[in-house]
């Protein structure tokens, strides 16, 4: 019962104070004020206007001549009005009362843009508005946005001596968000994300130099994490993976995996396959160790390309730049992770001599039991050593064209 009573009184109360209310907010808002001012200069300049004289009191006697006070005073204030607005126009005191936000506008070229300070536009060669933003000793410099011919926002963020310099957000030339987060000379440096021309997510992580470079996250068409790890040149340090347990791989990838495990006979332990990095792993126990599960022996990317820092290669020539000469190369016969990675490169596209012939059951799709292959199926073999770690790329024959490459340590 109490609490009815209070609800009532609540109640009245606002309903007593609602009237009140609202006149204060429409007194106090901006349409109401301005409203009120124009009808006021209206009605001004409609009795301005008014100018027939209707005493004899409403005249001025100048050289004999009957002039009406109303028409001298309204001639006064027209004059008036017209040399305020002359004045403005010449010299732009009242610029920031205008369309452009109260910015001035300079040339790509003009001298005077050496000079001017804070907030301006630019226009661009052809004539566009090409910046809106902070300018200083004749840079761009500070928080600004640049677009495109087309009025297309491409940057929004900080710029130092005309340089993306400090956090902003790059956008693609159809207005999607390329790039969020930190540059250094129009560079991603620091932190950032970085999107797909259709929206979703495909980085989360640090850039150096423009390209991923240490701790990040990678992800898929859908912005569904599938990789964390770290990163060089662009590239997943796949390194890191060697020596990892399938429990270990899990915690890194989250994406598609396929396990091939192979039998007793075969005894060459399993292949799994990360389909959404092309990446197939080749796991072996160690039956004389304390921990006898399946770890990481060796790493084998899918792809026909190696990166290293600024350098790609894609043939044995350009391969010798990055590594020098190879310790051995020559033909050999598949093991059975090669041999999984050649029919997994195959269902995209034909490759080597085509498939390698499997003996095999289905499990589930995602986990293949391996009974038997072709372990006389030939391909050549180029094998570089850098540091710890052992590059072996995989070829057709010896003209030196790769189509994957694997890694595992020395020793």
């Amino acid at each position: 019962m109490g609490t009815e009573l209070f609800t009532v009184l609540i109640s009245s109360i606002k309903s007593r104070f609602a009237t009140i209310v609202s006149k204060l907010r429409l007194w106090t808002s901006w349409n109401f004020i301005r409203t009120r001012i124009i009808g006021g200069i209206r009605d001004f300049f409609l009795k301005l206007m008014d100018v027939r004289p209707k005493h004899k009191d409403d005249y001025y006697t100048i050289f004999g001549w009957m002039v009406s006070k109303k028409l001298a005073y309204a001639i006064i204030v027209m004059v008036g009005v017209v040399s305020i607005w002359y004045i403005g126009t010449a010299t732009k005191i009242f610029s920031n009362f205008g369309g452009n936000g109260g910015l001035r506008t300079y040339n790509y070229n003009s001298v005077l843009l050496r000079f001017a300070k804070n907030r301006v536009r630019i226009k661009g060669k052809s004539g566009y508005i090409a910046y809106i933003g902070d300018v200083a000793n004749g840079y761009v410099t500070g928080q600004g946005e640049l677009y495109s011919p087309d009025d297309v926002l491409l940057y929004n963020g900080y710029f130092e001596k005309n340089k993306y310099e400090g956090s902003g957000t790059q956008y693609y030339d159809g207005g999607g968000m390329h790039y969020n987060g930190s540059f250094h000379e129009n560079l991603y440096e620091g932190t950032g994300r970085l999107f797909r021309e259709d929206g979703t997510l495909e980085y989360d992580g640090e850039f150096a130099s423009g390209l991923k470079e240490g701790e990040g996250k990678l992800f898929d068409g859908g912005s569904n994490e599938i990789y964390e790890g770290n990163f060089s040149s662009d590239n997943i340090v796949y390194s890191e993976l060697l020596g990892k347990s399938a429990g270990d791989v899990n915690e890194k990838y989250f994406g598609k995996k396929v396990l091939y495990e192979s039998d007793e006979d075969l005894d060459e332990g399993s292949a799994l396959l990360l389909k959404d990095i092309d990446v197939m792993l080749s796991l072996k126990s160690d039956g004389g160790a304390a921990d006898d599960s399946e770890k990481t022996e060796m790493v084998y990317v899918l792809s026909d390309l190696y990166t290293e820092g600024k350098k790609t290669a894609d043939c044995l020539e350009e391969l010798k730049d990055i590594f020098g000469s190879p310790v051995y190369d020559g033909n050999t016969g598949v093991i059975f992770p090669e041999a999984m990675a050649i029919n997994s490169l195959n269902d995209g596209k034909l490759v080597f001599d085509g498939p390698i012939q499997t003996h095999s059951t289905e499990n589930f799709s995602d986990d293949i039991f391996v009974s038997g292959y072709d372990s006389t199926y030939k391909v050549y073999v180029y094998t570089f050593r850098k540091g710890d770690l052992m590059y072996s790329f995989i070829c057709p024959d010896s003209s030196g064209n790769f189509e994957f490459y694997s890694i595992s340590e020395a020793g």
